[in-house]
């Protein structure tokens, strides 16, 4: 090795490079929600139910008035192998059942106007139902429950006729549609939407 005549140290070898870790985008925080709304309103709340080891389950539920755990659970419910539907479960008692949400997320007071309690809740009486009985659930009804995008195990990877491959439509995928016509409709503010178009598996 050889040093230069004004007996400086050699140069310093270079460093190897290091590809540095990436920094995960911080998880957009869900809407502020005050705790109580204009006259009448009533409290939407995203329902997320542990899915593991698949994607989690999600549904809308707007609150009674009388009842926190007390409320309108709407939905699309079935799997991607077989289609999924179209499903509002009325004055559902989040605490009287087996299917109990393992987070419950306030996502925005709605004007009163946009819905019909009584029928809503069905008087009082727990009941599936498939079609919309006001404006809310009208509005989250535009976006089309997902036909099955599954025909097997091993179609995970399929692609459509024109190569790219087939994405999986669920109930998260239902939910967030149908978040874009509450916001179309007047009824979800712009964050809502973002917010779950963010969240989402």
């Amino acid at each position: 090795m050889s040093f230069s005549h004004t007996g400086d140290a050699p140069p310093p070898l270079p460093r190897p490079l290091v590809a540095k870790a990436r920094t995960p985008a911080p998880a957009l925080p869900p809407p502020t929600v005050p705790p109580t709304g204009s006259p009448g309103a009533f409290l939407v709340e995203l329902l997320i139910f542990n899915g593991s080891p698949f994607k989690d389950h999600w549904a809308y539920f707007v609150r009674s008035r009388a009842d926190d755990d007390i409320g309108v659970k709407i939905h699309a419910t079935g799997d991607v192998r077989n289609g999924f539907k179209f499903e509002v479960k009325r004055s559902h008692d989040l605490t009287n059942t087996s299917d109990i949400p393992t987070k419950r997320v306030s996502l925005q007071w709605v004007d009163a106007q946009h819905f019909k309690e009584d029928a809503m809740l069905n008087w009082g009486v727990e009941e599936i139902d498939e079609r919309p009985v006001c404006g809310f659930e009208a509005s989250a009804y535009k976006a089309k429950a997902p036909g099955k995008t599954l025909n097997a195990v091993e179609d995970k990877d399929a692609k459509d006729s024109s190569g790219k491959k087939v994405i999986l439509k669920d109930c998260q995928t239902w939910l967030v549609e149908a978040a874009g016509y509450l916001v179309e409709d007047r009824m979800f503010s712009p964050e809502v939407s973002i917010y779950l178009h963010a969240i989402k598996q």
